[in-house]
């Protein structure tokens, strides 16, 4: 926000620019003198782009706005009305905070405006006091304003960007550190407002004309160069500028030399070198390419490295002004989001790579250092598209594509200029307050969302967008045929069937179906916030194939005894990128277990060749090894460290058979179940069992745990009553819990070795297998 004095012009801002949508004008002045080091604490940049009418699809002129302001900054879209005033009325001016709340009064319009009420929600109940007065004029213009004036009734449009300059001004009657008392009464706040309700062109405004088959774009910084002062088409300007210059010795009228304005009034970049160029660049890397433009140069006023203006390679819509809002560089070295921004640091985005850097230099004292100013923002509290189509009834062909929050989160949703009344999901929604009923919330949950994992999640957000923007130019396609069909029932006002009643009633109804789909918008982003953080909570991915915006994974499938037959659609664990692990150090975190061959099999692993040369899973015993010497060996031990002792009148014979082959044994530890080994159980047990082993040893030569596999081979083998915890006491020999707190039963590596051997004994926790 920059303030000018008051004066016999009352549309002579301070060093700030905009443009002007209708015909796309830079409006640009200035007034009295400010140190150059004072800047208003609100100021954080904004970027705006024009577009004229030759250089898109449909003939629109296009003008976008970001309100890059922090978190206090107001975000809301508000519906100023039409107003008569009589012939001796002033028109107020207040200061602009532009944090919440940025006017509480009735001051603004003839008839109360619910947002600015005294009292309501949450504003105070004290109304602002006016900083001076100007004449007012007898009708005011109905219009949309969110920080400035957006778009009027009459489809002019107007998009703002903050530039430093030489010379400033600060408020009328407050005290700045450095200035003193300010003098100034109009900001370019309330002179983008004082447009909107008086002006129905944009040549009422100055200074340089963007040609209809070209953009421009214009960073927070000045972009008018020499100024042509025999070119009265293209150029407005105030003879202050001029006589500024030569009464301080920057320029000489005898020089026969144009006034370059930016390198006499602009104090260059904000914050940091391409603060400003970088965001021109992006923006003409992506409309004009074949400009081949370079990010480089050496310093903004000096080099003068971009055109004011320029064609685009091909012409444009309001879908490719919205994907410049939302921009990061990306695919380019200065790329700050996704996988391009590797370029830049492997750490800056974190493990997914987000863009949304929140520390700087402003808040971590003692860092010197910046981030890439890009034109997509976190902190954006809203942006804009404006869009004036003259082939049009104004009240359908101004559209004012509203996204309350950071563009890159959020959908660019239209708004006519015709409506009389807006919704509350877009007069609604700040910061200082949760409200899940407005686009802002809805938006400021997708964005926070978003990070939970930015690469993968940001997909979903552009590929809603995308369906979105669809659908609302589906809309705005339907609305204009409407508004069209009740000009052509309605055209001749002579005609005595003529009804101006009904034909502005079709016109409501038409343009009213765009606070029904803001509302629906609300609740589908709403939806597309609950899916991200079903899908990417705590790390894992589920998939929901049944809706794009679904909450439901199905679970898994299992046949009659519960196991399973088909896995559930979800990656538990899908890790980090590893090029990340590596920078932060992952590799040096503790080692893996010991392995029992290093320790010389004092972990209760037999030394046994053959273990390995089969590939299986690590074992305490062989089949091979002679039943007594398994017997001395539990006596030397002090018990069976597979869980289960020897029953009666087990034998040699008996482990003879189970190396020969015969299955007869394998099924349990009972003689007299014997008989029952080939029903279905067993053979369900031993897919089962098959499928544990394969598991394990997977497990095993990975590096992992394998206790995930338990609770399926559990509930096989016992229908359902098994054990599925990890690490719980296993039962002593006669199928009894064992509390012993010796440390070898509490060992769950240990443990899962003993599940190995009771499974190859025939018994799993102290149960028959069978």
């Amino acid at each position: 926000m920059k303030f000018a004095p008051s004066s016999s012009s009352p549309l002579r801002a301070a060093s700030s620019s905009s443009s002007l949508s209708l015909l796309p004008l830079l409006f640009l002045s200035f007034g009295g003198p400010l140190p150059s080091s004072f800047v208003l604490p609100s100021v954080e940049g904004c970027t705006t782009i024009a577009v004229g009418r030759l250089a898109t699809i449909d003939g629109s002129v296009l003008s976008s706005h970001s309100n890059d302001g922090e978190g206090t900054t107001d975000p809301r879209l508000v519906l100023v009305p039409s107003s008569s005033w009589p012939s001796d009325s002033t028109r107020k001016i207040f200061y602009s905070p532009e944090s919440y709340p940025r006017y509480v009064g009735y001051d603004r319009a003839s008839i109360p405006i619910r947002e600015y009420e005294p009292g309501r929600g949450d504003n105070p109940t004290v109304s602002f006091e006016p900083l001076c007065e100007i004449p007012q004029v007898r009708r005011t213009y109905r219009y949309m304003e969110e920080t400035y004036g957006a778009l009027n009734e009459r489809q002019l449009g107007i998009s703002e960007s903050t530039c430093s300059g030489v010379f400033g001004a600060a408020p009328r009657g407050m005290d700045h550190p450095g200035y003193g008392a300010g003098r100034a009464c109009l900001s370019i706040d309330a002179l983008s407002q004082i447009a909107m309700e008086r002006h129905s062109r944009a040549r009422d405004a100055i200074v340089r004309r963007v040609p209809d088959d070209s953009f421009a774009v214009v960073p927070n910084a000045f972009i008018i160069r020499e100024i042509d002062a025999d070119d009265a088409t293209n150029y407005m300007w105030s003879d202050s500028a001029f006589d500024v210059a030569e009464k301080l010795g920057w320029w000489s009228s005898s020089s026969g030399k144009k006034l370059d304005f930016t390198a006499t009034y602009s104090d260059g970049e904000y914050s940091h070198k391409y603060y400003s160029g970088r965001r021109s660049w992006g923006v003409y890397r992506k409309f004009a390419p074949s400009l081949d433009l370079s990010a480089e140069y050496e310093e903004w006023r000096i080099s003068d490295p971009y055109p004011f203006a320029a064609r685009p390679d091909a012409k444009l819509c309001v879908e490719d002004v919205a994907m410049v809002m939302r921009s990061y560089y990306e695919d380019t070295p200065y790329s700050q989001a996704g996988n391009s921004s590797s370029k830049l640091n492997l750490l800056a985005g974190g493990p997914w790579k987000s863009p949304d850097h929140v520390a700087g230099d402003n808040s971590t004292p003692g860092i010197v250092g910046n981030w890439e100013r890009t034109v997509g923002l976190y902190r954006t509290s809203d942006s804009y598209i404006a869009q004036s189509r003259s082939y049009l009834p104004d009240a359908a062909g101004g559209i004012l594509w509203y996204g309350p929050y950071a563009a890159p989160y959020a959908s660019y949703v239209p708004f006519a200029g015709g409506m009389t009344s807006l919704p509350r999901s877009a007069t609604s929604g700040h910061h200082m307050r949760l409200d899940k009923t407005t686009l802002f919330w809805a938006n400021r949950y997708v964005g926070n969302y978003a990070r939970l994992k930015w690469i993968d999640t940001m997909r979903e957000v552009k590929a809603f967008q995308g369906r979105m923007m669809g659908e609302f130019l589906e809309l705005q396609s339907d609305v204009d045929a409407l508004v069209v069909a009740a000009l052509h029932r309605h055209r001749d006002i002579s005609d005595p069937d003529y009804d101006s009643v009904s034909y502005e009633r079709a016109v409501a109804d038409a343009v009213d179906l765009y606070s029904d789909n803001a509302e629906r918008t609300v609740s589908l982003t709403w939806d597309l916030a609950d899916h991200l953080m079903f899908k990417y909570a705590d790390g894992q991915i589920h998939s929901t194939p049944e809706s794009p915006l679904g909450t439901h994974t199905p679970p898994r499938a299992y046949d009659a005894r519960g196991s399973t037959v088909r896995e559930a659609e979800v990656i538990d664990q899908p890790g980090y990128p590893n090029e990340w692990l590596e920078k932060v150090g992952y590799g040096d975190g503790p080692p893996p277990p010991p392995n029992c061959e290093e320790l010389e099999w004092r972990c209760g692993h037999a030394d046994d060749d053959n273990n390995n040369n089969n590939n299986e899973p690590h074992r305490t015993r062989t089949q091979s090894q002679s039943r007594t010497q398994q017997a001395q060996d539990d006596e030397t031990e002090g018990g069976n460290l597979r869980g289960g002792g020897d029953e009666e009148g087990t034998n040699n014979e008996e482990m003879a058979e189970e190396e020969d082959g015969d299955d007869d044994n394998k099924g349990g530890a009972d003689d007299d179940d014997n008989d029952d080994d080939d029903d279905e159980e067993t053979t369900m047990m031993g897919e089962a069992w098959r499928e544990y082993l394969a598991k394990k040893r997977e497990a095993y030569e990975g590096g992992r745990s394998a206790c995930k596999s338990r609770g399926d081979v559990a509930a096989a083998l016992l229908s359902g009553g098994g054990r599925k915890e990890c690490a719980a006491a296993a039962p002593d020999n006669n199928g009894n819990d064992d509390d012993d707190d010796d440390d070898d039963d509490d060992d769950p590596v240990k443990e899962d070795r003993k599940f190995v051997q009771d499974r190859e004994d025939g018994t799993t926790d102290g149960v028959s297998a069978k």
